[in-house]
């Protein structure tokens, strides 16, 4: 692909009629029904993802797509879009207006280009690699609190440190940090991006999530690393977003609390 910045603004064009079909949805009574994984699943989900999906075949036709809601085609091809349709289906359908639209591109497999859609906040948000992150004419970096103490950090929701073993680790963030919120899914991202928060804790994700978040803290001048080992993996399931000294320092206090007793 010759045009990244072109490619992004075909994107941006795709998600103004999909951010309306969500919003046609939002605080509106809906069926809910239970993926396979125990997550939740709406139409305004499965009705977003199928038009970002028929855009992609119109535009790119020779790119893989890898989603949440509809799985794999072609995801082994050099270009891939992932898309996460309503990422925060949980926040969407308690009328919380905190839910976003991922978007990304792979470029053999890592994110070149990311972009991260706020429908009832009206705003978008986006990344190209070497072009840097935007939220309109709005450059955004992150922070630069390198600390863990007296730190401001976004995690997810509790249920995802005890689902994976880490809640000794969510506790000790309690007792180091000057104030931890709970800002899950892509918003507690972007808020690390943003250098709203110092840094995102989030120990359980996948890779349409975790893309656009990838592409997007780096072009802000921070790092996205795994919760464990040297990597930096959009499919390892596990994150930590924001500037490369507090994320390396949150690393090793996962280590810390992993090897405590009792």
């Amino acid at each position: 692909m010759k045009d990244l910045l072109a490619a992004k603004e075909t994107a941006l064009s795709w998600l103004k009629p999909v951010s309306r079909e969500i919003l046609n949805w939002f605080q509106k009574e809906i069926t809910v029904q239970q993926k396979a994984d125990q997550s939740p699943v709406t139409i305004a989900d499965q009705r977003a993802e199928e038009m970002l999906r028929q855009k992609i075949h119109r535009y790119f036709p020779d790119h893989g797509i890898i989603g949440e809601e509809f799985g794999e085609e072609e995801a082994t091809r050099e270009w891939v879009w992932t898309v996460d349709p309503i990422d925060g289906t949980r926040s969407f359908i308690q009328g919380l207006p905190l839910f976003a639209t991922l978007l990304s591109l792979l470029h053999k497999g890592e994110p070149v280009m990311g972009i991260i859609c706020l429908p009832a906040l009206g705003e978008t948000v986006w990344a190209v690699k070497g072009k840097g992150t935007y939220s309109g004419d709005r450059r955004l970096h992150v922070s630069s609190h390198s600390k863990i103490k007296d730190s401001v950090l976004a995690t997810a929701d509790l249920y995802c440190f005890r689902e994976k073993k880490y809640l000794r680790f969510w506790n000790q963030l309690h007792s180091q940090t000057k104030l931890l919120r709970t800002y899950p899914d892509a918003f507690g991202h972007l808020m690390a991006i943003r250098g709203s928060v110092d840094a995102m804790v989030d120990p359980w994700a996948y890779i349409w999530d975790f893309a656009p978040c990838k592409i997007m803290v780096q072009e802000a001048g921070g790092a996205f690393i795994n919760f464990t080992g040297n990597k930096n993996s959009i499919c390892e399931g596990s994150a930590l977003v924001g500037n490369a000294r507090l994320v390396k320092a949150l690393q090793k206090s996962i280590q810390t609390a992993s090897t405590k007793k009792g």
